[in-house]
């Protein structure tokens, strides 16, 4: 077991050590909360905090299984000595660099009489710091126990943004969750030792209002999902020490330096992240290969480029590839190869001398990068992180029966890299996204001599989904030959254009946009559920009613929406764009609430902004159309109310 227990050194004193902390436990009650659930689902809740613990301590990064095993004898002397016996080899083997193994749910083991288990958790921020300890389930008396093995609690100086600072690793206390039946009702209960210092009692608080809580909350749920669902592939404690080093390497230092418009904080860290990721895939195949050739790769669709730095900063050659230049690759230096163009998937876009393809929310070539990816070399692998929905020349509209869009889209972007030949992994990564499912294609399912076998297959499948052959009305079998010689895999590909479209409605006639902005305020001026507002002046304001976006779509002809979409978005781009209308949340459009102290949402970015410097720089629009007028004074009015209201060297300057 090495230092899992300290100052015990064979298998009877750590057998002991166990048993005299589970069987001599002087405990106080701490709470004790009313649950709707059963035992079996106490145990699966039991089995999230196992394995998940990060999802209730956002502190910690995760959990490593060190060894697990159950029994029906009912002598846990016996059952301990057999299981921290066997754990020793078990620690030694899997403790360091192993991927997620998990408690299965503990309601399966409800026969047993005890589930023995040895755990390891992460601290997100310091990474060298971890916890281990001891988790006995006793079935029969309906309870688990939780024994800290870290011996006596220590200390270590970290360095935090160039901050010394002293943190206790963690607070060695043991506690007892219980769950228990009286009078028809369940209850779940804490229990915690009696003599506690300061240190101690801080955490029994945290226990008791919010894992306490959280257990409860969980227990009354019919449906739970016990296994890990993030980062599967890469060990959850190598992943967490290698994000904070390279988060404090390139993190805050392109978060300052961030020239594009898109916000800093998400896209650098996520790349931070993705990179992290693939530099652990990458350690993982070359122990798997016993190489020690660092991999080569290509970002097809590589955007701000950060993630192609990162990687190559860290050694790894590569290149990316994308249809238009950021400002940000100047800043990277020239050891980064970044190229502009654009990739149209034929027999001249295959990379043959590279090890991996990227595809990080690559849009159009998302579907085609499996493809590239066989059709490049027999060793070639490849990395897909799917965003916008396409498929091989089109947009993807094949929904799945009791499938969600995303869901549906995954399942289609998998099965393309099974066509292709590919074992194909799928991953939950932790990054600052809605879409966080990736899939790797490192293995294939077929030997070489086969490989033009699989081509044909790969060939008939695109020409099946095509739009040019649904049109052409081909069987989906000549295709194949041309696919593999010709200049083009797909005739109805499409790659996006160089210049990326304005979604400001600039672009659409003011004649269109004006009509579109009073005809939506008169069909909500005028609504049945129209609402009003008494003034401190006197007057009444009417506030109107809200619409469905659905239905405000009904007001125009296709034409109209067919430009907005093209040109700006659409319909709800174009109403959100004059916020100082309406205001556009959860489907549906009223007009702005101008008496209120703060008529945007706390969560806005508006009500979060500085507009000191836009004050009267623009008319105001409720001024110079609503019939009532605008609900408050000029002197209150963000807006100017008519001409002589505008600051004038500051509407001059902005307009600069």
């Amino acid at each position: 077991m090495g230092d899992l227990i300290d100052d015990h050194d064979d298998h009877d004193d750590r057998k002991n050590f166990i048993i005299g902390r589970y069987q001599n436990f002087e405990s106080d009650l701490v709470d004790k909360l009313s649950s709707a659930g059963t035992f079996e689902s106490f145990c699966d809740a039991i089995t999230i905090w196992i394995n998940k613990p990060h999802v209730v301590n956002r502190r910690l990064c995760g959990s490593k299984i060190v060894y697990q095993n159950s029994t029906t004898n009912t002598n846990i002397d016996d059952f301990l000595k057999e299981c921290l016996s066997c754990s020793e080899k078990y620690n030694s083997d899997a403790i360091h660099g192993s991927c997620v193994e998990e408690v299965p749910s503990l309601s399966s083991s409800i026969g047993a009489t005890f589930y023995f288990v040895i755990r390891e958790i992460f601290h997100k921020q310091y990474s060298q710091l971890s916890t281990k300890e001891a988790i006995i389930m006793d079935f029969q008396n309906t309870m688990v126990n939780f024994i800290p093995l870290n011996g006596q609690c220590k200390k270590e100086t970290v360095n935090e943004y160039d901050n010394e600072t002293e943190r206790s690793k963690n607070v060695d206390i043991q506690y007892q969750i219980c769950f228990t039946e009286e009078s028809g009702k369940s209850w779940i209960a804490l229990n915690t030792p009696r003599k506690v210092n300061a240190s101690e009692k801080s955490y029994i608080d945290w226990l008791r209002t919010n894992l306490l809580r959280k257990l409860v909350n969980w227990s009354s749920e019919k449906k739970l999902r016990t296994s890990v669902t993030s980062l599967r592939l890469v060990p959850v404690d190598r992943y967490n020490q290698l994000y904070n080093t390279l988060k404090e390497k390139y993190g805050r230092k392109f978060v300052e330096i961030w020239p594009e418009k898109t916000d800093p904080q998400k896209f650098v860290y996520e790349d931070v992240a993705i990179a992290t990721y693939l530099l652990i895939t990458w350690e993982i195949q070359r122990r798997e290969q016993k190489s020690e050739k660092l991999q080569s790769f290509v970002d097809l669709g590589c955007g701000n480029g950060l993630l192609v730095h990162i990687l190559q900063s860290e050694g790894h050659p590569g290149l990316g590839l994308d249809v238009r230049k950021r400002n940000i690759w100047d800043l990277y230096g020239d050891q980064t190869k970044l190229k502009e163009e654009s990739i149209i998937p034929s027999a001249e876009s295959t990379f043959p001398e590279f090890d991996w393809l990227i595809g990080n929310h690559s849009d159009e070539l998302t579907p085609w990068i499996p493809v590239i990816a066989a059709r490049s070399s027999y060793t070639c692998s490849y990395f897909v992180l799917p965003c916008c929905h396409f498929d091989f020349d089109r947009k993807f509209s094949q929904k799945e029966a009791n499938e969600s869009n995303y869901r549906s889209y995954l399942n289609f972007v998998q099965e393309v890299g099974e066509v292709c030949g590919f074992t194909v992994q799928e991953d939950t990564l932790r990054i600052p996204s809605t879409k966080r499912v990736c899939f790797i294609g490192k293995t294939r399912n077929y030997k070489p001599e086969e490989k033009d076998l699989i081509d044909d297959k790969i060939a008939n499948y695109i020409n099946i989904r095509s739009t040019a052959s649904s049109i052409s009305g081909t069987d989906g079998n000549p295709p194949a030959k041309k696919q593999k010689t010709g200049e083009v895999w797909s005739e109805g590909f499409t790659p996006r254009p160089s210049e990326e479209k304005s979604r400001n409605c600039k672009s659409v006639h003011s004649g269109t946009v004006s009509h579109i902005v009073q005809t939506v305020f008169d069909v909500l001026l005028e609504s049945t559920d129209c609402e009003t507002r008494q003034l401190e002046d006197g007057r009444v304001w009417r506030k109107g009613g809200k619409k469905a976006l659905s239905d405000v779509v009904k007001l125009f002809d296709k034409d109209v929406l067919k430009q907005l979409k093209s040109e700006c978005g659409g319909l709800q781009t174009l109403l959100r764009n004059h916020n100082s209308v309406f205001n556009v949340s959860g489907g549906a459009v009223q007009l702005r609430d101008l008496t209120l102290d703060e008529p945007y949402s706390k969560h806005s970015k508006l009500a979060k902004r500085d507009k000191s410097q836009y004050f009267k720089t623009m008319q105001c629009w409720f001024y110079g159309n609503h019939p009532d007028g605008c609900p408050r004074t000029a002197q209150k009015c963000h807006f100017a109310h008519g001409e002589q209201d505008v600051r004038k060297e500051q509407s001059d300057a902005c307009a600069q």
